[in-house]
Parts: structure tokens; sequence; C-alpha cells
């Protein structure tokens, strides 16, 4: 009997173990996940930005296009 409660206790330890284990994992995993959010949050950002300073780039091209433009056509006209 005493054997018994024995082999039982050190299952339930082993149990309590690999229980432990998993958590730490999960608790990992949910760190990694963490860090993944934040950076691509900040490659967002960036990207954001990036896209903002290409518009008014193409828009000074465009204004930069009208003004030759019409200095080509005014000395043309």
């Amino acid at each position: 009997m005493l054997e018994n409660h024995e082999a039982r206790i050190s299952a339930l330890e082993a149990a309590q173990g690999d229980y432990r284990a998993v958590l730490a994992a999960v608790n990992a995993l949910g760190m990694t996940q963490r860090e993944h959010t934040t950076r691509l949050t900040s490659v967002e950002a960036g990207l954001a930005y990036f896209r903002q300073e290409a518009r008014a780039g193409f828009r000074s091209v465009d204004e930069h296009l009208a003004e030759i433009k019409d200095l080509i056509i005014g000395r043309n006209g």
C-alpha cells in the first residue's frame, strides 16, 4: 500500500513538472509574440512615414512638371 502511494505521489510530481514546463513554454511564446507585435508596429509606422514622404515627393514632381509644361507652352504660344 505504501509503495502504491509513493508511486502515485511520484506520478503527480512528474505531472506537475510537465505542467510547469508547458506553462513556461507558453509564457515564452507569449513574450516572443509581444516582441514580434512591437516590431511589426514599428515597421508599419516606418512604412506609413515612407508612404507619406513618397506621396509628398510625387506631388512635388507633378508640380514641377506642370511648371515646366507651362513654361514650354508659354514660349511656343
